[in-house]
């Protein structure tokens, strides 16, 4: 049940975020143009609710590699553990991919000529590959040292709903502040979902090949350092109040 709640949550968060870029970004949807106060939204409850059924699910809520590699070298969970929990994560953003391209199947068709991998991953304002990287380290570093900070206050019966509403202001407070790579600060976010953008029969695709050198060196290795900093920082800092 523990990895079944890292897929379900890991689901939740990916395909409420797709979706709703998928409104925004193909043609013959009920949104068709960004708000970005509607995308904040969008994102903050998809995170929200994600962390909140993983964890009334009875799993620890990962839902990043960053922090599952960050709990790996800490010695919080084991390297077969830590196997699994990404790999519920892989399979989640391929469900999630697949889901979104399913619903959104003729507004995808209806689409030809527009550029469709950033409904699945983050990219830059500014491409700028060593400043892209630093940018995406603070931001996955802030944000994960929030939610992580402040899922160590919960407690209780209402634990899933106090981590929900964690990571709904947290989100809402990165989106309007370290957001200049495009908000992923999660490499299932864009780069599982981007293996899986190249995979699928997408319609209108048309041959739109995904940044590899970015989502390997920004979306991947950027998010992950600052997930794993955030892990170790929140751990020393409990350590040190304990």
């Amino acid at each position: 049940m523990v990895y079944l709640s890292e897929f379900v949550g890991s689901l939740i968060f990916l395909l409420g975020g797709y979706t709703y870029m998928s409104n925004i970004c193909l043609k013959k949807t009920q949104v068709s143009k960004l708000n970005y106060v509607e995308l904040s939204t969008a994102w903050s409850l998809a995170v929200g609710f994600g962390l909140c059924l993983a964890v009334v699910l009875g799993g620890p809520a990962l839902l990043n590699p960053g922090v599952v590699v960050g709990q790996l070298l800490i010695g919080g969970i084991t390297a077969e553990e830590a196997a699994k929990f990404l790999l519920m994560e892989f399979l989640a953003a391929g469900a999630a991919v697949a889901l979104t391209v399913v619903n959104f199947y003729d507004s995808f068709k209806a689409s030809t000529g527009m550029s469709k991998r950033g409904i699945f991953s983050a990219y830059p304002v500014e491409k700028n590959m060593p400043l892209n990287f630093i940018q995406e380290v603070c931001a996955t570093f802030t944000f994960l040292f929030l939610v992580l900070g402040g899922v160590r206050a919960t407690d209780g019966k209402t634990a899933a709903l106090q981590i929900g509403a964690i990571g709904i202001a947290a989100v809402a407070y990165m989106s309007y502040t370290l957001n200049l790579t495009g908000f992923s600060m999660n490499a299932m976010r864009s780069v599982f979902s981007s293996i899986w953008f190249a995979i699928l029969p997408i319609p209108c695709k048309e041959g739109e090949k995904v940044d590899w050198t970015y989502q390997l060196v920004v979306n991947l290795l950027g998010s992950t350092t600052g997930g794993v900093l955030a892990v170790m920082a929140v751990d020393a800092c409990a350590k040190a109040l304990a």
